[in-house]
């Protein structure tokens, strides 16, 4: 079933009014301008579409997007990213795939299956084959080593996208996107003589570099004919020595719309040399490709869509209202919030749950691997059991008491006034927001307080009570008479460095002088720190000590960074490390990998360096950075009060903010059902 593409709302701001105007992308219109780029989502079942594509694709339609990307089927055997992904090669596809369309439609929004293939930028891993690549020279990234493809090769990656082509139009999706003529994956790694050797008719010139991807453009229009929606993926410039710039992207974009083949191009940037790139984290500008895609936009005659951290609606209008682009891309933006469109529709900017740019939900889960979420959204990826059809309300009321409004606390109290229980959150600080309002004060991370300010507006709109500034005990929590208690009292730096425990050190002398510091005494506190600083990360592993590090730096101290991780950094996401441990060095933070600290003795410090007994002199202050232990004597003595009980989030043990706000949001519907 096809809905009927909605007019502009007579509640739509004026302002925003751009971002609502239908678009045709050749023949098919598009009831606004806000796109959702297909992504990764690794929850394909043996390598079909499943239901939790259904659902995941169907709640961004209801939200309101105008147009969504489904990523990234693959067009043959040689190509897998991750273990989850969709063959689109497979004639089963196709039912799985009627799915989604129908899911969309029925909500009035239009979705195109992307057509891929990784190239060298993968792993044999997932395939059991060689890597194919236009070269023998391998991915920067992975380093592993692809085969050259001979020409039968080639023939057979153009059949294999036609044939994909084929199985989307069959299944009723309304185009497909050929995606890897970007991110130096197959198409773009043919494109760019950086990654492009060949001395033969796919090799050398411009003319020759784009044949193979002008031979994919005509196969796919062979195949679905005349009518049916093809846009593309281009790479605005590979930010990779020797590669394509803009201007180079100027006349492929010229070369394949001039086939008459394209209805429309996204605009991308880098190869896996700069991969951070490729998915921008909050350590790169806002509007970070809006440049590529304005550049393109003024040689062609077909829409251009501008994609790269746009996140809040002022600037997705902006790049409509400077003519940069003819579409924006919103698409981490709209895994944090479905309902991101509807909100700009309907006058509720404030309750857009803004994406943040960690990339710790999205792309680096499919890393681990399972299926992307995200870290402030829990129905991300189980829109089956919390998306926004499936909260009941309660049919009694019960008064429920959250203790702690860090992010675990403030979910569970704002799930919880959904479901129309009355709620109490309690905190012991004067201010919401927990461990984030600290980590939030690290020079370039600022954005995760956008994970508080969010659950500010939501807690004040259900009518929370909130009482700031109560280190509550146990028999004032059962004075309150509660039905239900949840305990979000968090973690705490202990005494100790915990993750010398797991290495045998039972203690660490001298962790009590005053020169000894934990990152709440220098974010939350201001506790002066000297010229000479050595931060100590004991496994851990997060940003907590390299932000901290960072930002030393930056202000102009020497700074020696303490790892027993292989590398500084080791433990972020691949495409975040990608930036941040170049960072690292180039701001000249001396790292010491595989290293615990085994005793503090005034500015002498002595480390284990790789089972080297060493020592680092004149240390003027040393910032304990690692784990915390769980602040969870509240808990247990309410635990057997014989009332509902439960923790969450840091209270059992020292995680993320993801694993706080999920548990939160869980614990919220298990009210009433707990006894």
């Amino acid at each position: 079933m096809t809905s009927t593409i909605a007019s502009t709302a007579a509640t739509v701001d004026p302002a925003l009014a751009p971002l609502f105007e239908p678009i045709t992308l050749g023949k098919v219109e598009i009831r606004n301008r806000v796109v959702m780029t297909g992504h990764g989502t690794g929850m394909a079942k043996n390598h079909l579409p499943s239901e939790q594509h259904v659902a995941y694709y169907r709640e961004r339609a209801k939200g309101g997007a105008g147009l969504i990307g489904m990523a990234f089927p693959q067009v043959h055997p040689s190509s897998q990213n991750v273990p989850n992904e969709v063959r689109a090669y497979y004639p089963e596809v196709v039912p799985g795939l009627r799915k989604i369309a129908d899911a969309v439609h029925e909500y009035g929004a239009r979705i195109v299956m992307q057509l891929g293939h990784t190239g060298r930028q993968s792993s044999s891993t997932w395939t059991g084959r060689p890597l194919w690549g236009p070269s023998n020279t391998p991915c920067p990234f992975n380093l592993e080593m692809p085969k050259e493809m001979e020409v039968e090769d080639i023939d057979e990656i153009v059949a294999g996208h036609a044939l994909s082509a084929r199985h989307a139009k069959q299944a009723g999706i309304d185009g497909v996107e050929i995606h890897s003529g970007y991110g130096g994956y197959l198409l773009a790694s043919f494109l760019s003589p950086f990654s492009n050797q060949r001395t033969d008719e796919y090799g050398g010139s411009l003319e020759n570099r784009m044949r193979f991807l002008l031979r994919v453009i005509e196969a796919v229009r062979e195949e679905v004919g005349p009518d049916y929606l093809i846009g593309m993926n281009l790479q605005g410039s590979d930010f990779s020595p020797g590669g394509l710039e803009i201007d180079d992207a100027k006349k492929i974009a010229l070369a394949c719309t001039a086939t008459g083949a394209i209805d429309y191009i996204i605009v991308k940037g880098a190869t896996y040399l700069e991969a951070h790139q490729n998915v921008p984290d909050m350590q790169h500008p806002k509007r970070i490709w809006e440049s590529l895609a304005a550049a393109v936009k003024e040689v062609v005659d077909v829409p251009v869509i501008a994609v790269g951290r746009v996140n809040v609606p002022e600037d997705a209008v902006d790049i409509i209202n400077q003519g940069h682009a003819d579409m924006v891309a919103m698409t981490r933006q709209q895994i944090a919030d479905p309902e991101t469109v509807n909100k700009m529709k309907e006058g509720r900017i404030d309750e857009i749950r803004r994406c943040i740019g960690c990339n710790q939900g999205c792309i680096d889960r499919l890393f681990k691997p399972t299926h992307s979420s995200c870290v402030h959204n829990p129905a991300a990826g189980f829109e089956r059991e919390l998306g926004s059809d499936t909260l009941v309300q309660a049919t009694i009321r019960r008064r429920v008491v959250v203790i702690g409004a860090g992010p675990a606390g403030m979910k569970a109290a704002e799930a919880s006034a959904r479901q129309g229980h009355e709620v109490i959150l309690i905190e012991r600080r004067p201010i919401t927001g927990g461990q984030l309002r600290i980590a939030d004060k690290i020079k370039g991370r600022d954005e995760i307080g956008l994970v508080i300010d969010h659950l500010d507006v939501m807690i004040r709109k259900y009518g929370v009570d909130v009482r700031l500034g109560w280190a509550v005990t146990a028999e004032e929590v059962l004075a309150l008479a509660p039905d239900h208690i949840i305990v979000a009292t968090g973690s705490a730096p202990g005494d100790d460095i915990v993750g010398n425990l797991s290495l045998g050190i039972k203690s660490t002398p001298g962790l009590d002088q005053n020169h000894v510091l934990s990152v709440w005494d220098v974010l939350e506190d201001s506790k002066a720190v000297g010229n000479h600083v050595a931060v100590v990360d004991d496994g851990e592993g997060g940003w907590k000590g390299i932000g901290l590090a960072l930002q030393f730096a930056e202000e102009g101290r020497e700074v020696e960074l303490l790892t027993v991780l292989p590398f500084a950094g080791s433990k972020l996401g691949p495409f975040s490390a990608n930036l941040a441990v170049p960072r690292i060095h180039n701001a000249g933070i001396k790292t010491h990998p595989f290293t615990s600290l085994t005793a503090v003795e005034g500015s002498t410090l002595h480390i284990n360096e790789k089972g080297r007994v060493e020592t680092l002199h004149d240390i003027d202050t040393v910032v304990l950075a690692g784990w915390h232990r769980p602040v969870n004597d509240l808990y247990f003595a309410l635990k057997n009060s014989g009332i509902p009980v439960e923790r969450i989030g840091d209270a059992v043990a020292s995680r993320t903010m993801l694993e706080a706000v999920h548990e939160g949001e869980r614990a919220a519907r298990r009210v009433g059902v707990l006894a």
